[in-house]
């Protein structure tokens, strides 16, 4: 970490987190630990957190043989850095996945709310159209023509419509989707920075893999020096919900763009206050800097996602994951303004503007497959029909889970956005990204919700206290969910 003024030097929010928490530290996970009436002590949930994982590696035995033998051939004995995410004692193989459920290789069956962390969660075969669409075009196309498709001009004009930017391009992740966003920024402001809120993730980018471990101070999350440049390279941080802190970090009039979440979704939610995004784009215009709004997380809202429900207006909107029904895909929407430079430009710098070197797409960016599940899940699937069916079901759970926490006088908060149910270990809603670490409950709450749930045969998300409903869900599944829900907090508190 380095003192540096790309850091706002406004003070940590506090107060919330160290209610809970009395000794919390953002940047050591062992002091955010909630101290809670009626809960057992920390010790005897990571220990019963232990019985619990010790259990269900028990019945995953294959899985452990099977990562050994990948261990051979790819690093973790798995095919991505995501897949090793569990972090469990050894990682798991899947055997299929159909409709809301999993089998691993072991033949355990699991109630799937994680969903690959949500790329699938609008539904999958045999279900799903958009699979459906997909396997069909496959048998009768080819993937990639390096020509663009009717399925384009399709899904761009759904676009517009859905999300009120006019220009539309495609990326494979939301990752790339956020890193073109940012070069385009730079380009079309001629400022060498960007801004992002403390605490905060937008993919695998080396400007967004920053935060602020102290007011004035810049830091990555960890030191395996695999980033170019310096960590005060090229990135401003704020506080999330203090426009005071971002009116610090844009009045030089370095800053291309802003980069930001309707609401923060990396640990439970941290909601905007009243205003936030108001107040925002105010002083984003006020200094001629670009707002973006990353919705990867956040169009589980609804079909106009979390921006269109909140009537956010913003210069990029980026969404990847479940934007094309699990097929890999995302986009990046813009203005026409901004639209009209890129073009321009890029024609007159000719031929070493094309294709990579444009810094805008890869040779699989529009592919005709994805490209047609973009269309697809659009059309078919993220609409109004498929989020009544899901808003039934996820008020349902809602019900059963607050009336379990009630029984049990558990100080637990439950809490939903569209598609996405989550559970903290704090009574009251949070503001700051600090006190949603500390409602994550790591230290004992955390570990043993988890352990218990995929115990139970509910495949809950490895990282986040969370489920998500798709449109396969059942009344089987919700008592299903829901008996597991009150076996874990039965087992946590006194």
């Amino acid at each position: 970490m380095v003192k540096s003024s790309m850091a706002s030097r406004r003070p940590f929010p506090l107060a919330q987190a160290r209610k809970w928490a009395p000794d919390a530290d953002p940047t050591d996970l062992s002091t955010v630990f909630p101290i809670l009436p009626g809960v057992k002590p920390q010790e005897t949930l990571l220990s019963l957190a232990e019985e619990q994982m010790s259990e269900w590696m028990g019945k995953t035995v294959k899985s452990g043989e099977m990562q050994q033998q990948g261990r051979k051939s790819m690093p973790w004995g798995v095919f991505s850095t995501g897949q090793k995410d569990w972090e469990t004692p050894h990682l798991l193989y899947a055997e299929r996945a159909h409709g809301n459920k999993l089998w691993d290789v072991d033949g355990n069956e699991y109630l799937d709310v994680n969903f690959g962390d949500s790329p699938d969660m609008f539904g999958r075969t045999p279900d799903s159209p958009v699979h459906a669409a997909v396997a069909d075009r496959l048998m009768k196309d080819g993937l990639s023509t390096m020509m663009c498709s009717k399925d384009a001009i399709a899904a761009t004009r759904l676009l517009a419509g859905r999300f009120g930017l006019s220009h539309w391009m495609h990326a494979l992740s939301a990752s790339d989707a956020n890193r073109f966003v940012l070069a385009i920024a730079r380009h079309h402001t001629g400022r060498p920075n960007i801004a992002i809120a403390n605490f905060t993730y937008h993919g695998t980018i080396d400007e967004t893999l920053k935060f602020m471990p102290a007011p004035g101070e810049i830091s990555r999350f960890h030191d395996l020096g695999i980033y170019h440049g310096a960590v005060d390279e090229g990135t401003k941080i704020f506080h999330w919900n203090d426009l005071e802190s971002v009116e610090e970090i844009l009045s030089d009039r370095t800053v291309a763009c802003v980069m930001v979440e309707p609401v923060v979704s990396n640990f439970g939610w941290a909601w905007p206050q009243p205003g936030w995004h108001e107040g925002l784009k105010a002083l984003c215009e006020r200094y001629g800097t670009l707002l973006c709004y990353d919705e990867t997380h956040t169009i589980s809202k609804g079909p106009n996602g979390m921006v269109g429900h909140m009537g956010i207006s913003c210069d990029f909107w980026t969404c990847g994951k479940s934007i094309s029904g699990g097929i890999p895909g995302a986009v990046f929407g813009m203005t026409e303004e901004i639209a009209t430079k890129v073009e321009r430009d890029h024609t007159e710098v000719g031929f070493f503007a094309g294709a990579g070197f444009g810094f805008l797409g890869t040779a699989l960016c529009g592919n005709t497959l994805s490209t047609l599940a973009l269309r697809v899940t659009l059309e078919q699937v993220l609409n109004e029909q498929t989020f009544a069916k899901i808003d039934a079901a996820v008020s349902t759970i809602k019900a059963g889970m607050e009336e379990a926490v009630q029984r049990h006088k558990a100080p637990f908060r439950i809490e939903t956005m569209g598609n996405r149910i989550c559970y903290h270990f704090i009574p009251e809603p949070v503001t700051d990204p600090i006190a949603g670490l500390v409602q994550v409950g790591f230290g004992g709450l955390f570990e043993l919700s988890h352990a218990y749930f995929w115990n139970h045969g509910v495949l809950i998300m490895p990282y986040f206290n969370m489920c998500l409903i798709s449109p396969a869900h059942t009344d089987q599944n919700t008592t299903k969910l829901l008996e597991v829900w009150d076996g874990f907090v039965d087992l946590a508190m006194e």
